[in-house]
């Protein structure tokens, strides 16, 4: 089971918040999700932060602390994503923990950033796929991270024929994973 906890942008839309029609979109990717990882056994318990959330903005995108929860993967949905976030505008972007370092605290949560307007069906899934193969428990070189993108969418592909993938299990233990027998 995997906990995901969604934080809807309510600063999109100059401060009106994400569509029902983006919404809907988001939850449309969600589903597609869901069926495709139960293949592979995995489910998620998707929870929804009440009131949204928002980025702030200092020349580059940060989710304020007080909407992350480290338990979770924070998955923020926007109606599009900043060139720091997304330089390739693929329209997804997905980050794990960061050590304390000279410059910040350091960031102890899980994160995926969805820009609704580059996103495609496949987007969310592949997202998921850098989490669950723990890809983002460290920073990755301009090559590492090519070959994640095309593993990940090379194992989707299977996934999505009904092959199960082993080695998106490999994230059982994380805080916002757990296994459990059905």
């Amino acid at each position: 089971m995997v906990t995901v906890q969604v934080l809807f942008d309510r600063g999109a839309h100059s401060g009106r918040g994400l569509t029902d029609r983006e919404i809907a979109k988001f939850k449309a990717y969600q589903e597609k999700a869901r069926r495709e990882y139960a293949t592979s056994g995995i489910h998620f318990d998707v929870h929804v932060l009440e009131g949204g959330a928002y980025l702030r903005e200092q020349g580059y995108s940060e989710i304020p602390d007080k909407f992350l929860t480290p338990a979770m993967i924070n998955l923020f949905v926007t109606e599009t994503l900043g060139y720091d976030i997304d330089r390739d505008r693929t329209g997804g972007c997905s980050m794990g923990p960061r050590p304390p370092s000279r410059r910040s605290g350091g960031d102890p949560s899980y994160k995926t950033f969805l820009g609704l307007r580059e996103a495609r069906d496949t987007t969310l899934p592949h997202e998921y796929a850098h989490h669950f193969t723990l890809d983002t428990r460290h920073r990755p070189t301009a090559a590492g991270n090519l070959w994640a993108d095309l593993r990940n969418d090379y194992w989707l592909w299977r996934q999505r024929h009904g092959t199960p993938i082993a080695e998106f299990r490999e994230c059982a233990g994380l805080p916002w994973a757990r296994y459990s027998i059905a």
